[in-house]
């Protein structure tokens, strides 16, 4: 099945992603020892999972992009469509932000 989509997939110009949810829903109940041997019995290198390349590759066709804000007891990530300003950027996490921007650092 997955060498006939990615033939297809590559004579239109597109992309694909395999993704086993079995595999990725084993892999949240292991120790990451455990995981790593799991990911070497299924000839998967470091940690290519799917779902890390599927979110990825996402957010590439979205044109989104991630920025981080960081405080005393939290760090966030934001998403974000690629090419925002940074009071665009700011006003994601509040319109107020947006209003009030006056400069990034």
């Amino acid at each position: 099945w997955v060498e006939e989509v990615r033939e297809f997939a590559k004579a239109n110009d597109a992309e694909v992603i395999v993704v086993s949810a079995q595999v990725e829903s084993e892999l949240v109940e292991l120790d990451e020892e455990s995981r790593k041997e799991f990911l070497a019995e299924l000839g998967v290198a470091g940690d290519a999972t799917g779902l890390p390349a599927l979110i990825k590759a996402s957010y590439e066709l979205l044109n989104l992009s991630t920025y981080f804000t960081s405080g005393p007891t939290e760090t966030r990530a934001w998403t974000i469509r690629s090419g925002m300003t940074a009071p665009e950027a700011a006003g994601v996490i509040h319109t107020d932000f947006q209003r009030g921007f006056i400069r990034a650092e």
